[in-house]
């Protein structure tokens, strides 16, 4: 039996096949996310029309939030006249 489908365009649930699990991409994980971060939203519901369990939704907000970030950063001495400021033309943003 299909699910219902949202009245906006959202994500779509796949359907799932027998001993296999569905398969959402990471932007209709966001949008999924994104409906059930609204104050009045139910995640019971949300995960209902989706097909999913409602720990599934706590369980990608955990990863979609605790994805790490990397930064790029230059060690120089403290002590070297080179630390105060770089020259302009590395500084192109």
């Amino acid at each position: 039996m299909p699910y219902p489908s949202s009245p906006l365009s959202g994500p779509v649930a796949p359907p799932a096949h027998e001993d296999h699990r569905r398969r959402f991409s990471e932007a209709d994980r966001r949008r999924i996310l994104e409906e059930a971060a609204q104050a009045d939203a139910s995640l019971a519901k949300i995960a209902g029309r989706y097909g999913i369990a409602r720990r599934v939704l706590c369980r990608w907000k955990q990863e979609l939030a605790a994805a790490p970030v990397f930064v790029a950063v230059q060690i120089t001495d403290a002590d070297s006249p080179s630390a105060a400021a770089p020259p302009p033309e590395e500084c192109a943003s």
